[in-house]
């Protein structure tokens, strides 16, 4: 998809396509108009009554015209913008005309609005091109992205107002396009995408923007005691990864780090899914795919911050050198876990990443995890889980959430819960508490005890909101890219 910027609506070809934005309660305004004259005012307040699709003829030229209100049914106005300008960039196959000379938000700039609607339309637009899956390979998976990511490339929108806003469109496409290859990673089948082949396109990546880029296999893990990392792909013929990425645009900021969950397939080790529990697993990524993201907008923007990201990449299968439960393991930071769940993995990866990212010199971390279906039976699918140990760096990463639509709710950490997590004879912590329920806080808990007590964490639990399981009027199902753009944006804000 092409977007480009005019200051009034040219009316030239055989036919053109016109899209006015209107807030539903504030009603449709004549002059807004003024492009159709010399038509008569009788037919344009009859278009003005119907206030929806009308195909006219002026000007030598055939206009269909498009009124798109924007309802407030939903919490807030930025949310109500994402929905109606997804759907219609889900259904679009035209090039527009969008008037946006006349759509004034008390609570948002205009270049924040035309940011926000481009990035929605062009997530939106999203499909993954399963024709060019039959042209992949191993090696290829990074060059392919752009042709696997479909995204209406034939079409081109043009932003009609007055004013420049070249940069805010700039940065929508930035955002919408790193959201959409994230979703394409998460949605390649688990034989196209193993931890070899993320290792990989993770480089790739890096290469691109020129990033730091580091990776630790099986020998390296070994050596720093990463038995979080190394228990959980023990069953796997591959190596795992703990993969680095970093972008340092301002030598006198701090580190902040990002960490992303990848488990490439998540069978639950010995303690095996049924059938309908292994469906989907191969999105166990996604908080992976989604770091990368959140890492390629900030290289694509030349961000004033220095922020790397952290990914353990690993498999959960079952053979017989695979982790079983009772097994003592000793974790990146010395400390030691009885493994009482073979499915309660991603925490047992996470916390040698959190530990390592610490070790690099981060100064706060978030990490973005597919953790726990105790999350999703919480919050349901459109609201993901957050925690914090520290409430400033909360308060400032909510007050983001508020600028992108993306829905977020605290959950607790308790002492509580850190006691059940010493319920062990036979190590420091365990990794599972059954039947105490909270699963979600016993989790994130978990990942607390490997946070040094004055570095700031947030941990956001994805489970429900990582995949779209149920095609909506302005998604298409697959992996959504959750959370990237909050993250992205608040650690590019940290410079402002």
């Amino acid at each position: 998809m092409k977007v480009r910027q005019r200051e009034s609506i040219i009316l030239k070809g055989k036919k053109e396509y016109v899209l006015i934005p209107y807030i539903k309660e504030e009603g449709i305004k004549k002059e807004w108009l003024q492009f159709l004259l010399p038509l008569d005012g009788l037919v344009i307040d009859e278009l003005i009554k119907d206030g929806g699709k009308s195909l006219i003829f002026t000007q030598d030229c055939w206009v269909q015209l498009e009124f798109l209100p924007i309802t407030r049914e939903r919490a807030t106005i930025i949310e109500d913008l994402k929905e109606t300008f997804g759907a219609f960039g889900k259904k679009n196959r035209n090039d527009y005309q969008i008037l946006f000379e006349y759509l004034d938000l008390e609570t948002l700039k205009k270049e924040e609005l035309i940011q926000l609607v481009i990035q929605a339309i062009l997530e939106g637009a999203y499909n993954f091109n399963k024709e060019y899956l039959k042209a992949l390979n191993k090696e290829n998976i990074f060059e392919m992205r752009n042709q696997l990511t479909d995204e209406k490339d034939k079409v081109t929108l043009t932003i009609v107002t007055t004013g420049d806003f070249q940069e805010a469109i700039e940065k929508g496409l930035i955002y919408g396009k790193a959201i959409n290859r994230a979703r394409t990673l998460a949605n390649l089948p688990n034989n196209y995408l193993n931890v070899r082949d993320f290792t990989v396109y993770a480089k790739q990546l890096a290469e691109f923007y020129q990033l730091e880029y580091s990776v630790l296999g099986q020998e390296e893990l070994e050596n720093l005691h990463s038995g979080g990392i190394l228990s959980v792909n023990a069953g796997c013929k591959e190596e795992p990864s703990l993969i680095t990425l970093t972008y340092r645009g301002n030598d006198m900021q701090e580190l902040s780090a990002v960490i992303g969950k990848g488990v490439m397939f998540d069978a639950g080790g010995y303690h095996l899914k049924s059938l309908e529990g292994m469906d989907g697993m191969q999105y166990d990524m996604c908080g992976a795919a989604n770091v990368l993201a959140v890492i390629e907008i900030i290289a694509a923007l030349k961000s004033k911050v220095n922020v790397m990201v952290v990914i353990p990449a690993v498999e959960n299968v079952i053979s017989s050198e695979a982790t079983k439960m009772g097994d003592v393991i000793t974790t990146m930071a010395g400390k030691t876990v009885e493994v009482w769940n073979t499915d309660a993995e991603g925490r047992l990866i996470l916390c040698d990443a959190l530990t390592y990212a610490i070790r690099q010199g981060a100064s706060c971390l978030i990490d973005l995890a597919t953790l726990t279906y105790s999350c999703q039976g919480a919050l349901g699918s459109e609201i993901s889980g957050i925690f914090s140990n520290n409430e400033v760096f909360y308060q400032r990463f909510i007050a983001q959430t508020h600028k992108t639509g993306e829905k977020v709710w605290r959950l607790p950490l308790d002492s509580i819960y850190h006691k059940l997590l010493k319920n062990t004879i036979t190590a420091d912590l365990i990794n599972y508490a059954p039947g105490y329920g909270a699963g979600a806080s016993i989790a994130a808990c978990f990942l607390e005890e490997f946070i040094e007590k004055d570095i700031p964490w947030i941990h956001l639990d994805i489970v429900g909101t990582a995949v779209c399981r149920n095609e909506t009027c302005n998604k298409v199902k697959g992996a959504t890219g959750v959370l990237a753009t909050t993250i992205a944006s608040y650690l590019d804000s940290l410079f402002s």
